[in-house]
């Protein structure tokens, strides 16, 4: 489906490229709508990691903020930025290009600096400003809603991700306890909508509100591993499948909406695929996919945000309404995934050590070898490429298991690297009769070897393939 949204939307204009703003539109979709298009493209490059889908989500990126440079002074709704802010951090954290960051932090420090209040409700950022809301036509009572505060948490925990600046954990963990607080129903597992200056609670539910909450509170478990985070994920999660569908399935025809579910999938696709809880919930998630492909349109090939109806052949439709069932389907294997992917710690079969990080974030620090502790430092997430190769991502540094330039090299030692996904990232991990796994480099064709030093701090160094215990890893 992928294909086909870019068949119908995507638009090329000299050095611009961007989604116009409805089928029969060739206008260009902007500011905070435009950005929701461009997560979508980002789900498709995070499934795949192909090249081509990188750069196009640098051209994306590049062109909207060619036309919505900052500042952003000019929109007062701080839900606004978060979406800005988001698609610009996860660009960045896919090509590297150091405008998105820039942008990204700018954002997300606009918003908390003007947005975030404690006269009232003890906390929170504003839904739309207070200063912006007395100026709309009939003047407003700002709110502080979840749509504010869990996009731009969501922003808070990438940009730490990306740089390692301790104030920007800090502020996200301050936002969620908020959150936590005011708008999680700690009975139900719901994201209420938000809460009124005076204190009372719009008790509404959204799949984009559950989903962000979702997919906000398991970006902070990954970060810290503190397990509360990973049950109000789960929570949340299980309230959305059980309470905002319809037999199971995501609908909503309303025309006031612009996407629906994708901040959903994107939630329980990265919960799910990276604690590895397919059992749980893939053959659901699959119900969901064979709901879309089955009431996509069938000269257009996309599907609206009511998945259980047929699309209508409507072309006044905006693009915003087409991106929930093309992200859905980037998280939603067709098959169950094996055991491979997920959060592991890896230890050699001879060694007994795990491979760690060694407390060090800058690229090219060595990789080594530790005893196992179950720190963060040995918290490796796998996810797959469209090849089948994998990423090997370090929860600590949140930098990749890198194979220096590709060398060749025997006993040349392991690196990590901000993730690109070249092919000196990409690795090959094949399951032996024994159980152990095969972790070969896809540029240098040569294998992980754990050596035959049991102390810590041991490198970890690649060989020629010979079989041994040393070269066997076992995924925990």
């Amino acid at each position: 489906m992928y294909k086909a949204f870019n068949n119908v939307f995507l638009t090329r204009s000299g050095n611009a490229v961007f989604y116009k703003s409805a089928i029969n539109k060739a206008e260009r979709d902007g500011t905070w709508s435009a950005s929701l298009d461009i997560l979508g493209a980002e789900d498709a490059y995070e499934r795949t990691g192909d090249p081509e889908k990188k750069t196009l989500v640098n051209e994306l990126l590049t062109t909207w903020l060619d036309y919505t440079p900052t500042p952003w002074s000019w929109d007062g709704w701080n839900d606004d930025i978060g979406w800005f802010s988001l698609a610009l951090i996860r660009g960045y954290q896919m090509t590297g290009n150091q405008r998105f960051l820039d942008a990204a932090k700018y954002g997300f420090d606009y918003a908390f600096g003007r947005g975030w209040d404690t006269q009232y409700n003890g906390g929170g950022i504003w839904e739309e400003n207070p200063e912006y809301a007395a100026r709309e036509n009939p003047p407003k009572q700002a709110t502080k809603e979840a749509l504010a505060n869990d996009s731009l948490g969501k922003v808070a925990c990438m940009i730490y991700q990306s740089t390692h600046d301790a104030a920007y954990l800090q502020k996200s963990q301050q936002i969620y306890a908020w959150v936590s607080t005011n708008l999680f129903n700690h009975s139900t597992g719901q994201i209420n909508t938000g809460i009124a200056q005076d204190g009372h609670v719009d008790t509404g539910s959204a799949a984009y509100n559950q989903g962000t909450f979702v997919d906000y509170a398991h970006l902070l478990y990954t970060i810290t591993g503190n397990r509360e985070y990973y049950a109000d994920a789960k929570f949340a999660l299980d309230f959305g499948r059980n309470n905002l569908t319809v037999n199971g399935i995501f609908s909503n025809n309303q025309g006031y909406l612009n996407t629906w579910a994708d901040e959903f999938a994107r939630g329980a696709g990265h919960f799910v695929r990276d604690n590895r809880l397919w059992d749980t919930y893939h053959a659901w998630m699959k119900s969901n996919a064979e709901a879309i492909l089955q009431n996509r349109r069938s000269d257009l090939g996309i599907t609206w945000n009511a998945w259980d109806q047929a699309t209508p052949s409507d072309d006044s439709l905006t693009t915003n309404k087409f991106v929930s069932a093309m992200a859905w389907l980037q998280f939603t294997p067709a098959e169950q995934p094996n055991e491979i992917g997920g959060i592991h710690v890896i230890v050699n079969q001879e060694t007994r050590l795990a491979i760690d990080s060694g407390g060090k974030y800058s690229n090219g620090d060595a990789v080594v070898q530790w005893g196992v502790n179950d720190s963060l430092n040995q918290r490796w997430l796998l996810t797959q490429n469209s090849d089948s190769s994998w990423n090997i991502v370090n929860l600590a540094s949140w930098k990749s298991l890198d194979c220096p330039g590709g060398k060749d090299a025997d006993d040349l030692a392991m690196v990590q690297w901000a993730s690109s996904r070249d092919t000196n990232q990409r690795w090959w991990i094949d399951r032996q009769d024994d159980g152990g796994y095969k972790i070969w480099n896809q540029a240098s064709g040569k294998v992980l070897d754990g050596g035959s030093s049991a102390d810590n701090g041991a490198a970890l160094v690649q060989v020629g393939w010979n079989g041994s215990a040393q070269q066997l890893w076992v995924l925990q």
